[in-house]
């Protein structure tokens, strides 16, 4: 940013800041998430291009302090940002750096090479490596959620004859998920009519939602034979498995996500490794952001529990046209590098919105 921008004291927001306010609390917060330490007015007077006294900026601090974008911790003469001085900085000038900035080497990286190809039946080792990826990317916590499989239709059945008494039955659906049931008989099953089986859920149940009473009715069809209702009967427990309606969570990074709290003297520490043992909260919090269409971020008192309040939460959905499949999301402390951290996460949802769009449809 020049000079002559951020100086420039004509006009306001809508919070009342001037260009030249605005110009100072995006360097406070930056220099603050790159050092983790206060900033102060000679700081920024020496090495940030504000040409202004050292008692001007002292006084502009002091106002960016009134007006809840600043605070100064203890008797420090530096200042730190609050959650409503992230918040802005997010709403203005780190959309305009994620905007022109280049996406993660790392994100980028991953889509070039991971295989496309041959993965409908390993979706979830996919999502697991993206976790990974993720956490890797940012240095901070990855989650990634896999699609819940209730209200899903059926894409396709396979079943295989892997000993004489030995059957599996493979599901998939629309949205990506594959179930695998292995089925044991009391005595060898007829190859015949584990061919008889593939061909007629094929195409039969094709197309059909998971758990409705048309697809019951087809499994239990009284025009086949006792044979043939017997050995569906016996299968029939893979699609209830498809239907469970649980989503897998896939997460990843969590030391250094610790490791980067307790560093900034977060005092959560204990209680957000209680709250990640409960898939199920993490789930309902990522679940907060599917419903969204552009990222969702929460940061600091934003967040819906007090144990994740020294903490912030960058999530975007993945899944096809108009359908919402699962979310990708980055937690961290409230000081992270929100640009990279929620272009990171932006490139990653798009990267497995296109793995979904190739594989599934």
């Amino acid at each position: 940013m020049s000079k002559t921008t951020r100086n420039n004291q004509a006009g306001a927001d809508s919070e009342g800041l001037t260009p030249r306010l605005a110009g100072i609390l995006t360097a406070v917060l930056e220099q603050h998430v790159a050092t983790g330490k206060p900033v102060g007015s000679r700081f920024l007077c020496q090495q940030c291009g504000f040409d202004v006294s050292a008692s001007t900026m002292r006084g502009e601090l002091a106002r960016l302090e009134a007006l809840g974008f600043l605070t100064h911790p203890h008797t420090s003469a530096g200042r730190v940002p609050t959650d409503k001085g992230y918040r802005f900085y997010v709403d203005t000038a780190a959309r305009e750096k994620r905007t022109r900035g280049p996406a993660a080497p790392a994100v980028q990286a991953a889509s070039a090479s991971s295989g496309l190809a041959g993965l409908e039946g390993e979706f979830e080792d996919e999502l697991r490596n993206t976790a990974g990826l993720l956490a890797r990317a940012t240095g901070l916590l990855a989650m990634v959620s896999a699609p819940a499989q209730e209200g899903t239709d059926i894409k396709h059945v396979e079943v295989l004859q892997l000993h004489p008494d030995i059957v599996v039955v493979v599901v998939i659906t629309d949205t990506g998920g594959v179930s695998k049931k292995l089925v044991v008989f009391t005595e060898a099953v007829d190859p015949g009519l584990v061919n008889w089986a593939r061909c007629y859920l094929n195409e039969a149940v094709i197309g059909l939602e998971l758990g409705s009473r048309r697809l019951q009715l087809l499994l239990e069809d009284p025009a086949l034979s006792g044979m043939e209702r017997s050995f569906l009967a016996a299968i029939a427990s893979a699609f209830a498995g498809a239907g469970s309606g649980l989503a897998g969570l896939f997460i990843d990074g969590a030391s250094n996500f610790f490791s980067r709290l307790e560093a900034d003297g977060s005092d959560s520490v204990s209680g957000l490794m209680e709250l990640l043992d409960r898939r199920e909260d993490i789930m309902k919090l990522l679940g907060a952001a599917l419903s969204e269409h552009r990222v969702y971020l929460r940061i600091g008192r934003e967040m819906p529990a007090a144990v994740m309040q020294s903490c912030s939460l960058v999530a975007a959905n993945y899944g096809v046209a108009n359908r919402n499949l699962g979310t990708v999301g980055v937690l961290g402390p409230t000081r992270m590098d929100y640009p990279a951290v929620i272009g990171s996460v932006e490139k990653t949802a798009q990267m497995l919105s296109r793995l979904v769009e190739e594989i599934y449809h």
